[in-house]
C-alpha cells in the first residue's frame, strides 16, 4: 500500500499530467483557428497607444486600464493622437476579461470614438508549469464605422523569466466580419524585454510592428512598421490589496511607414 505522502505525490503529478494534456488541446484548437485565419480578412493597423498583453490573470482582481499613444508624423504617415479606457476583471483562475472604448485624433481633424473592444486573456497554465509561460488573447473590435464591419483578433501570448528578466513575445492574428471589402490577413506583434530592478521601478526595451498583409506574399520590410525604444514601468502597492501600476516607453519607428516618434503611456488601477 502506498504511504500518505506517494498517494499525495501520485495525486499531484496526475494533475499536472491532466492540467498539461488540456492546455495542449486547447493550444492545438488555438493554432488550427491561428491557420484558418491566414487565408481570411483582417481590419487592424498601427495604434500610438497599443499596450502588451500579458498571459497571466489574477482571480477576483478588478481594474481601470488607461492608455495613450502620440506618435508623430513620418515621411508616409499623419501625426495621430490614440486614447483607451477600459475595465476588467479577473472572471476566473485563467481568464481575465475587459471592455474598453478608444479614441483617435488626427491632424486636421477633432477627438472621434474610432471603437468599442472585447478584450480576453486566457493563461492555458500556472506560471512555471511549463517551459514558456503561454497564454491566448482573444479580441472582438467594432469599429464607431459601422461600414466598417466587426474584427476578431487572437494569438499567442509567451513569456519567459530568467532571473530577474523578463521576455515576452506576441503575435496577434485578425479577420473582419460584416465587411464587403476585401482585407487580406495582417500579423502584429508586440515583444518586450524587461529587467526587475524593483517593484516600483523596472525597465526594458519595447516593440511593436506590423509585417504587412497576405495577398500574394507577406509586405517587404520597407513597407512595414516598425517602432522600438526604452520602457520604465512598475507597481506602487496602496491600501487593502489595492495598487497602481504603469508603463511608458519612447519608440523609434524604423521604415519610412513608421511613425518617426511614439510616446506611449498605460496606467492601471487594479483594486
Amino acid at each position: 500500500m502506498a504511504s500518505r505522502h506517494e498517494s499525495r505525490t501520485y495525486r499531484g503529478r496526475l494533475a499536472q499530467e491532466r492540467t498539461c494534456v488540456r492546455g495542449r488541446a486547447l493550444l492545438g484548437l488555438t493554432l488550427a483557428g491561428l491557420a484558418s485565419l491566414l487565408g481570411a480578412q483582417s481590419a487592424r493597423g498601427a495604434d500610438a497607444s497599443e499596450y502588451l498583453f500579458l498571459p497571466t490573470v489574477t482571480l477576483g482582481e478588478r481594474e481601470l486600464d488607461f492608455h495613450s499613444g502620440i506618435g508623430s508624423s513620418g515621411p508616409r504617415t499623419p501625426k495621430e493622437n490614440d486614447y483607451g479606457l477600459g475595465i476588467g476583471v479577473g472572471l476566473t483562475q485563467h481568464w481575465f476579461s475587459e471592455l474598453a472604448v478608444r479614441y483617435r485624433s488626427r491632424a486636421g481633424s477633432g477627438t472621434a470614438l474610432r471603437e468599442l473592444e472585447w478584450e480576453n486573456i486566457v493563461q492555458l497554465a500556472e506560471l512555471g508549469e511549463w517551459p514558456v509561460d503561454v497564454g491566448m488573447a482573444f479580441l472582438v473590435e467594432k469599429p464607431n464605422d459601422s461600414q466598417e464591419g466587426i474584427s476578431v483578433v487572437t494569438g499567442p501570448l509567451l513569456q519567459k523569466e530568467i532571473r530577474k528578466f523578463q521576455i515576452n513575445f506576441n503575435a496577434l492574428f485578425g479577420r473582419n466580419f460584416g465587411n464587403t471589402e476585401q482585407h487580406p490577413t495582417e500579423i502584429v506583434y508586440q515583444s518586450q524585454i524587461k529587467y526587475r530592478y524593483s517593484q516600483p521601478f523596472e525597465f526594458g526595451i519595447q516593440a511593436f510592428g506590423y509585417m504587412g498583409s497576405r495577398t500574394q506574399s507577406w509586405a517587404g520590410y520597407p513597407q512595414q512598421t516598425h517602432r522600438i525604444g526604452p520602457v520604465v514601468l512598475g507597481r506602487y502597492p496602496l491600501l487593502r490589496e489595492q495598487s497602481i501600476s504603469y508603463n511608458a516607453a519612447f519608440l523609434f519607428g524604423t521604415t519610412a511607414h513608421s511613425p518617426d516618434r511614439t510616446i506611449r503611456l498605460q496606467i492601471e488601477y487594479e483594486f
